[in-house]
C-alpha cells in the first residue's frame, strides 16, 4: 500500500467509525480488562519503515478497543462529542506543528489566541485583561495560586515561601487539583482549606468569613478564595457574589473554577448562575467541556495585565525571547512552559462557525436535554433523584427490586455492568454519607432525546440481567 491509498483508507476508516456512532448496536467501548489489552493488542515496537498497511491495522485495532466518546452513550466525563471545525483544526494544527513561545514561529495562532483570551474576557466582564491557554483545567488552578502569590508578594518569585504560613480556601465540592496544586507550590494540603458546602453543594459564604477570621487569630496569611462555577459532581455554582464581597474584605485574591459551568455566559436565560464574575481576579475555563472543543482547550484568565507575565517569566531571552517589532505578541514569557501546543485554532475554527448565538443555543439545547431526563427520573417508579439540578449534572440511584438488597452497592454494581456492557458509559459518584449514584452529564452534543430514552432502556436491561444472575 503506497501513502495515497493508505490517505484514502484511513479517510474511509475515519467516516466509517463517525457514522458507527450513530447504530445502536455500536458499544461505546469493547471493554477490556487491563490485564485483557495486551492479548489484544500487539504492543511491539519493531519497526516497519513504509510499511502503510500496518499503520492502517494499528489504528484499526486502536479503535476498536478505544472509548468512542463520540458516541451518544458517552456521558461519562466532563467531555465529550463531535465538532467537525474542531476536528479540522487538530489536523492543521498538527500539520502545522509549531509552538506557542513566540510570533516568529506562530504569527497566526499568536494572534488568533489573544482574540480568543479577549473575547473570553468580555465574556467575563473583564473590560481590561489577558490570559493564556494552558495543559487544562488543573493548570489553570495552579496557576491561579500562583497569581494570587506573585500579586501579594513578589519576593516569593527571589526568595520562595520562606515561614510564610499560606492559607487558600477552596468548596469542600472543589475539584482535586487543588490538593495536587498546593502540593507543588510548597504550601501544603493541611493549608487547604475546604469550607463546608450546603445540601446543594453551595459552599457557605459565612462560613468561609469565620474560618478566615480564626486563621488571621493564629497568625496564618490567607491567601485566595476559590469559588466553584459547575461543580464537578453536582454540578453546584458557589455564590460568587458573597464570596467576593468576603475577598475584597480581607484583601484576597478571588478564583473562580468555571472550568465546567463557564459557558452558561453565553445565554441570558442561566448567566445568573455566574452573578459577581465581573469582579473576581481570576477563572479557569475550559473550552473542551461544555463548549466541545476537544481535549485540550483551557484558559487561565485574569483581570490583571501584566500578572502572567510577572508570575512566569525568567529565562530565555539569549535564544527565544528577542526584543525585536513583534515582541509584543510573544507569549512566552506569560507561560511556565516553552513548548506549547497550539490548540487555539480549533476553537477559533469553532467559535468562527457557531458564533455567539450558536454557543447560546448548544448550552440551552443540553438544558433542555437534562430537563427531559430529570422527568424521566421523576416520573419512574424505581429511579430516585438526588438532588434538584441547577445545571447539567442529573445525580440518581436506581432502586433495587428486592429489599434485601443494598442501594449503594446496587448501584456501584449496575453501573460497572452497563459499562463492561459497552451500551452507555455514565459515571458515578459518592456523597459526604457514602450514597453511591449514577451520574449523567449533558455535555455531548451528539445525545440527543432518543439516545436518553435508549440510555433509560440500556440501564434497565442490565439491571434484569443483574437480579437473574
Amino acid at each position: 500500500m503506497n501513502k495515497e491509498n493508505f490517505w484514502h483508507e484511513l479517510i474511509s476508516l475515519v467516516e466509517q467509525y463517525l457514522k458507527e456512532n450513530q447504530k445502536k448496536s455500536t458499544p461505546v467501548v469493547n471493554y477490556l480488562k487491563g490485564t485483557e489489552v495486551r492479548d489484544h493488542i500487539d504492543l511491539s515496537l519493531n519497526g516497519r519503515p513504509g510499511d502503510y498497511q500496518s499503520i492502517l491495522d494499528d489504528v484499526r485495532s486502536y479503535m476498536k478497543y478505544a472509548v468512542r466518546t463520540t458516541h451518544p452513550q458517552f456521558n461519562n466525563q466532563l467531555y465529550g462529542g463531535f465538532s467537525f471545525p474542531a476536528f479540522v483544526g487538530e489536523i492543521v494544527s498538527y500539520i502545522t506543528n509549531t509552538t506557542m513561545a513566540t510570533y516568529e514561529v506562530a504569527p497566526i495562532a499568536s494572534i488568533l489566541e489573544k482574540e480568543l483570551v479577549k473575547s473570553l474576557n468580555d465574556l467575563i466582564g473583564f473590560s481590561h485583561g489577558e490570559g493564556i491557554m494552558v495543559t487544562g483545567g488543573s493548570n489553570a488552578n495552579m496557576l491561579a495560586i500562583h497569581l494570587a502569590r506573585s500579586k501579594a508578594f513578589e519576593e516569593v518569585k527571589q526568595n520562595g515561601n520562606s515561614n510564610k504560613k499560606f492559607r487558600i480556601y477552596v468548596s469542600d465540592q472543589a475539584h482535586y487539583s487543588f490538593q495536587k496544586a498546593v502540593n507543588l507550590m510548597g504550601i501544603g494540603h493541611s493549608n487547604l482549606i475546604a469550607v463546608k458546602s450546603n445540601r446543594d453543594g453551595i459552599m457557605c459564604s459565612s462560613t468561609l468569613e469565620e474560618l478566615i477570621q480564626k486563621d488571621l487569630a493564629k497568625s496564618y496569611t490567607p491567601l485566595m478564595i476559590a469559588s466553584t462555577a459547575g461543580t464537578t459532581v453536582l454540578g453546584a455554582f458557589d455564590n460568587i457574589l458573597n464570596n467576593d464581597i468576603v475577598a475584597k474584605k480581607y484583601s484576597l485574591w478571588h478564583h473562580v473554577d468555571a472550568a465546567w459551568g463557564g459557558p452558561v455566559l453565553f445565554s441570558d436565560k442561566y448567566d445568573y448562575l455566574m452573578k459577581g464574575i465581573k469582579d473576581v481576579d481570576s477563572v479557569t475555563w475550559d473550552s473542551h467541556k461544555l463548549m466541545g472543543s476537544a481535549l485540550v482547550t483551557s484558559f487561565i484568565l485574569t483581570k490583571h495585565v501584566g500578572a502572567l507575565y510577572q508570575a512566569n517569566s525568567g529565562g530565555g531571552t539569549k535564544y527565544l525571547f528577542h526584543d525585536y517589532e513583534n515582541s509584543e505578541f510573544d507569549t512566552g514569557g506569560m507561560s511556565l512552559q516553552c513548548g506549547r501546543k497550539v490548540d487555539a485554532l480549533k476553537m477559533w475554527l469553532q467559535w468562527r462557525h457557531l458564533g455567539q448565538d450558536g454557543y447560546k443555543e448548544l448550552v440551552e439545547r443540553q438544558y433542555d436535554k437534562a430537563m427531559y431526563m430529570l422527568s424521566l427520573v421523576k416520573e419512574h417508579p424505581r429511579l430516585k433523584l438526588i438532588c434538584e439540578p441547577r445545571y447539567l449534572n442529573l445525580c440518581f440511584q436506581v432502586i433495587p427490586k428486592r429489599n434485601d438488597l443494598d442501594i449503594n452497592q446496587y448501584n456501584y454494581d449496575l453501573r460497572f455492568a452497563l459499562l463492561r456492557s459497552g451500551k452507555s458509559m455514565v459515571n458515578f459518584s459518592r456523597l459526604k454519607d457514602g450514597t453511591i449514584f449514577f451520574r449523567f452529564v449533558f455535555i455531548n452534543n451528539i445525545t440527543t432525546y432518543k439516545d436518553i430514552d435508549q440510555f433509560v432502556e440500556n440501564l434497565f436491561e442490565i439491571d434484569e440481567k443483574l437480579y437473574k444472575d
